[in-house]
């Protein structure tokens, strides 16, 4: 695959994910109304992140600054610096999927 048919996936499923973020944080604000919802980060340094958040958003954020920084290294260097990005998007992929089907098996959150 490419430079630029990775980059190209990569941005498509960054943003996705920043799509499903948005709704998934409607749904912890709705939640903490509720006075549920109570964690201090979705993620920790051990799953990659650097972000600190109760919010998906702040960790697509991330992922997109992430994709940035890793256009504008040098190229010989993007296979081996892909890994940790590509580990990242999967996590958050992973995670935002059993937010929203948690949240489906609870029809009082819907």
């Amino acid at each position: 695959m490419s430079h630029t048919s990775l980059f190209e996936a990569l941005t498509e499923n960054i943003r996705l994910i920043y799509r499903q973020s948005i709704d998934a944080d409607k749904k912890i604000d709705e939640l903490r109304q509720q006075d549920m919802a109570k964690f201090a980060a979705i993620f920790d340094e051990q799953q990659g992140f650097t972000t600190k958040a109760n919010r998906f958003t702040p960790y697509a954020e991330e992922l997109g600054h992430d994709l940035v920084a890793l256009q504008q290294g040098n190229p010989d260097d993007v296979s081996a610096n892909v890994q940790p990005l590509v580990s990242k998007i999967e996590i958050q992929l992973q995670l935002l999927q059993v937010f929203k089907s948690n949240l489906k098996a609870k029809p009082d959150a819907s």
